[in-house]
């Protein structure tokens, strides 16, 4: 089975007409398209150098904000007024596949999404020099950039979409990440100061005692998802000791020997698994530091899990942190999301990466 061929036909046969990804094709809450999930699949297109699917994604994604002009006007006339926003007046984590909201409940608020779809559509012109595109998108860059601004600081949904109540140092890095990439390539549309008091804000605020980053301010546990503060988000290099410390607590905690990368120690969803894409986020830090053989390990383990017709899961459940939670989520949305679009363009970014090492 050649992983790198199915991996390229699932994420292609999960691209609508639209540009939209789905999520994953056969499991009931993920028929939808999340702008954090898609960018990371557009920038695996890239990544194989399918461009045009890429580029179809970015334009689905303006159009969807488009179609929230109204919504976000309301948002900011509250906030001029300093009203508490209600839940419906932020902007949706995921769209249906046709660019609207849908009436389903979900947890909604969430922010890393709007920073990350910045940072790829940059990654995307970097690679393509496509500055029509860029143009294109502009009014929609400048609305996303307009609407981090106003709530960077607000607690939120992080990207597990858990924890309303907190601010999360991954998506702040997220943040950081899109707002540090439009600066570059149109300054205008950003705050001078924005990118570095995000920044600083959260050095000054998401860091233990211990010198490591944290999952929300407030927490001393860290988060798989932090690997992104370094990589690639760079809100501090993969050779700041700051990471280093995080990098050896995700180790420590969150990495089974010879196996996967958990989301976090307390991670209940479908008894908390490995998840593929954290592996593969781990061995692109890996890379990045040099550390070849061990992220050839991890790629080797992600290869194992897939299934005899080439297909990814979301996470994998033989060693869970809390397996007495696994059947009251399978009761409720059934075996875990299989294919995950997501966990094949993982596997696809770190898998180019390190042929180009080869």
């Amino acid at each position: 089975m050649n992983l790198i061929a199915s991996s390229l036909e699932t994420i292609l046969a999960g691209q609508v007409p639209s540009g939209a990804y789905v999520a994953s094709p056969t499991f009931s809450q993920y028929r939808y398209s999340w702008l954090r999930d898609g960018t990371w699949i557009a920038y695996a297109m890239d990544s194989v150098g399918r461009h045009d699917s890429a580029r179809a994604f970015y334009l689905w994604v303006g159009r969807a904000l488009a179609g929230q002009q109204g919504r976000l006007e309301r948002l900011w006339q509250k906030l001029q007024r300093h009203e508490t926003p209600d839940e419906a007046d932020y902007l949706p984590t995921r769209f249906t596949l046709d660019g609207e909201i849908s009436s389903d409940f979900w947890w909604d608020f969430q922010l890393d999404g709007y920073g990350t779809w910045l940072w790829g559509l940059a990654a995307h012109v970097d690679l393509t020099d496509d500055r029509d595109l860029w143009a294109t998108l502009e009014p929609w860059v400048a609305l996303t950039v307009r609407y981090i601004a106003a709530l960077w600081q607000s607690p939120n949904y992080d990207c597990w979409e858990e924890h309303r109540e907190r601010i999360h140092v991954s998506t702040l890095a997220a943040l950081y990440g899109g707002v540090s990439a439009v600066q570059r390539h149109s300054p205008a549309l950003v705050p001078d100061s924005l990118p570095e008091d995000i920044r600083s804000f959260t050095l000054e605020t998401g860091i233990a005692p211990e010198g490591h980053l944290v999952k929300y301010l407030g927490s001393s546990a860290v988060d798989a998802s932090l690997l992104w503060a370094a990589v690639p988000y760079r809100l501090v290099e993969v050779t700041d000791e700051r990471f280093g410390q995080t990098l050896a607590r995700i180790e420590r905690d969150l990495h089974r020997s010879g196996g996967g990368v958990y989301r976090y120690q307390d991670d209940v969803y479908y008894g908390g698994g490995e998840w593929l894409l954290l592996t593969a986020w781990l061995a692109w830090v890996y890379l990045e530091l040099d550390r070849v053989p061990e992220a050839c390990d991890l790629l080797a383990w992600i290869e194992a899990q897939a299934t005899p017709d080439g297909a990814l899961p979301e996470q994998v459940s033989d060693h869970l942190l809390h397996p007495e939670h696994y059947a009251e989520w399978q009761q409720r949305w059934g075996k875990v999301a299989c294919p995950l679009l997501w966990s094949h363009a993982m596997y696809l970014i770190v898998k180019s990466l390190l042929e180009k090492r080869i």
